[in-house]
């Protein structure tokens, strides 16, 4: 079983290395166009969504709903969530984690039956779970816009399938609850930015 989920972690890294360096230009574009980055949930409004012709929201769970490891949301996200799912298409929201623990889905069931929980087979950066959002919905994937706060993973995963992104830069951190994990993400945040940086080092075409 250790083996297995080596090898798995092994190919899902040289997959998310290779397709960084195919679509480097594309990430520097989140880094440097404020129009593609989105500090938090909670200012997302169906006007919003509207303006893009976006038909189906995918969320992000950690750093975008929760801090990490967290089994429900934030209290304003919960908030903003009960607002918006309300105000939004019912069963137009996903919710697409690398970390679907049945804790988490429970607690969608119970508290917001019209959002959906999308277990992929294949972890971000592969688009498995977004074309499974994409085929259910039954929408071009051009209408689909995924909110995440990793470039090399959920990000990656929108160019990959087709999808709109936009990148939470201001992600929720709890350092009290999980110091050595948070710093951790932290790390891989910053190295991801300077990563694409300097794949791209000059200023892109307008």
């Amino acid at each position: 079983m250790q083996n297995g989920m080596l090898k798995t972690m092994i190919l899902r890294t040289l997959y998310a290395i290779a397709k960084t360096w195919h679509y480097r230009k594309e990430l520097k574009r989140y880094i440097i166009d404020s129009n593609l980055q989105v500090k938090n949930i909670c200012s997302i409004t169906p006007a919003y969504l509207s303006a893009l012709n976006v038909h189906a929201v995918v969320l992000d769970y950690d750093g975008v709903l929760a801090s990490h490891g967290e089994p429900a949301p934030r209290p304003e996200v919960v908030t903003w969530l009960r607002s918006f799912a309300s105000a939004y298409a019912p069963h137009k929201i996903f919710i697409l984690t690398n970390k679907p623990n049945a804790t988490r889905m429970d607690y969608f069931k119970q508290n917001f039956p019209t959002i959906t929980f999308v277990k992929a087979r294949r972890k971000k950066p592969y688009p498995d779970g977004l074309q499974q959002i994409i085929d259910l919905c039954g929408c071009p994937g051009s209408q689909v816009l995924l909110f995440d706060d990793r470039l090399c993973t959920g990000i990656l995963a929108t160019l990959i399938a087709g999808v709109q992104g936009r990148w939470i830069t201001k992600p929720y951190i709890n350092f009290q609850a999980r110091p050595f994990t948070e710093a951790g993400f932290v790390l891989l945040r910053w190295l991801e930015r300077v990563a694409i940086t300097y794949l791209v080092p000059k200023p892109l075409p307008s």
